[in-house]
């Protein structure tokens, strides 16, 4: 059970060099993948945290006898998605994962299933029946205009649902927009709902990754057949991050506890070309020379960290990027409340209460809480004018309002303010990208491209990276 335990903790590194084949910027999950796949393809790797430990919102820790994770996590398209891909190559451990289950949908005192297929929509008695025909007539429409060409990345779900729906509807319809996108149906782009499955790159035109073999849940709604791709690693989220570490190879540096305070960029934009190039990475310990530099930091810090040499309209991208912040309550339970398996989406159309999904992540491994207890963690998008300390008396509201029985079986709660994304994809702001006006600088992360969310969001922007790099000649 411990045998990976602490092992992200432990890492120091040998001082071999300061001239590096690549240095990268944050030991989050994108910049561990990172350092994975580039080590593993030979070259000299030195990964920068700032912070003591590795591992960013992909982490497990100890709490009263319990063991959370930062935020509920499920894995997604494991089949054969990016992480899959990324495991399948690097990986000399690969983590044992558990499949998740059902997802139920709790509203206005009602549960049920979330539907995946046209007979489950139909019968799906928690929304009204005339906007469940709503719904579906507006999901022909969509693949109509999928197979039409028409670019769906500009087209808010606002614009396209009916008028007339009903609060209940409504809510649900924002619930799905806020988890899966972080911010709301007036600025979310129907794209996402139409996120195909497969990873191919395209470097001229992006927006063509939307087309018709895969429409994502649209598709699953429409033909049927829940995720069968769903997984939660057993052990926590914490073993994805053990089993990189243990498969590092020695041409991989770690430095804990330095932070970067300056990347140098020499050379100027000549003609529309790049001309530009990463010289030298300074932290407050040491400077580090790099052929290649792989960002995975706050797209809001990177102009500052580059004192300004970088395209204004590229720096003014950056600065308009939303991050999404989340609230999350872990609760340890004297017993089993949730029994079936699965996770459960809570939808409310009062605007007292949040809405919330949680996750009893002790159902997938038991050795995360003590024997004959329970571990549940609630998450919650907070909204922007709410402080912590509110937030948090919202989330206890929200939690024993709809489920009173669950107050006198609490014995741990735990809070994690934490940013999930760090971009929401919103069609009113900034999202970066793994390619950059400079030459040898790539970025990483759930900032940099319009793929899933979550890890697998992460995931597929290492792959990006690993292909642009080929395509710049910066990878062999």
């Amino acid at each position: 059970m411990d045998l990976f335990y602490g092992i992200s903790n432990q890492i120091k590194g040998p001082q071999l060099s300061k001239n590096f084949d690549v240095v990268i910027v944050g030991a989050g999950i994108s910049g561990l993948l990172s350092a994975l796949a580039l080590s593993k393809e030979g070259k000299n790797v030195v990964l920068i945290e700032k912070d003591n430990y590795v591992g960013g919102v992909c982490r497990t820790y100890d709490v009263d006898g319990y063991r959370v994770d930062t935020g509920p996590h499920i894995i997604t398209r494991l089949d054969s998605g990016p992480l899959k891909i990324l495991m399948d190559r690097y990986f000399d451990v690969v983590p044992k994962f558990v499949p998740i289950g059902k997802y139920y949908v709790r509203m206005n005192g009602g549960g049920k299933p979330f539907p995946w297929s046209i007979r489950e929509w139909m019968t799906f008695d928690l929304l009204p029946i005339e906007d469940r025909s709503l719904m579906m007539k507006t999901a022909f429409d969509l693949m109509y205009m999928v197979s039409a060409g028409r670019d769906l990345s500009e087209v808010t779900i606002d614009e396209v649902v009916p008028s007339n729906l009903s609060k209940t509807t409504i809510a649900f319809l924002d619930y799905l927009s806020y988890f899966m996108l972080g911010t709301s149906t007036a600025n979310a782009p129907v794209a996402r709902f139409l996120d195909r499955k497969e990873y191919k790159l395209d470097r001229a035109n992006e927006k063509s990754s939307i087309s018709i073999p895969y429409v994502g849940r649209l598709y699953n709604l429409l033909i049927g057949g829940r995720p069968n791709d769903q997984m939660y690693p057993r052990g926590g989220i914490q073993r994805i991050v053990d089993s990189i570490i243990v498969s590092l190879p020695k041409n991989v540096e770690v430095k804990l506890s330095e932070e970067v305070v300056s990347i140098d960029v020499e050379g100027v934009r000549d003609g529309g070309q790049k001309a530009q190039e990463v010289e030298r990475v300074t932290t407050d310990r040491d400077e580090y020379e790099c052929s290649t530099l792989i960002y995975s930091g706050s797209p809001h810090d990177l102009p500052g960290l580059t004192g300004g040499n970088l395209p204004v309209d590229y720096v003014e991208n950056l600065r308009n990027v939303e991050q999404v912040d989340s609230l999350t309550v872990w609760l340890g339970l004297d017993g089993e409340t949730f029994t079936q398996p699965g996770s459960e989406m809570w939808v409310s159309t009062d605007p007292s209460y949040h809405h919330t999904w949680l996750i009893p992540t002790s159902n997938y491994d038991p050795h995360l809480a003590p024997k004959g207890k329970q571990l549940v963690g609630f998450a919650f998008i907070v909204p922007k004018d709410v402080d912590p300390e509110e937030m948090r008396r919202r989330a206890m509201n929200t939690i024993f309002t709809t489920m009173p029985e669950l107050e006198g079986r609490v014995e741990m709660v735990h809070y994690q303010e934490l940013v999930p994304e760090k971009a929401c994809w919103s069609i009113n702001s900034g999202f970066g990208d793994v390619e950059t006006p400079v030459d040898n600088l790539y970025c990483v992360g759930s900032s940099t491209i319009k793929r899933s969310m979550g890890l697998t969001r992460s995931a597929y922007s290492v792959l990006r990276m690993l292909d642009l790099m080929k395509l710049d000649g910066n990878q062999k």
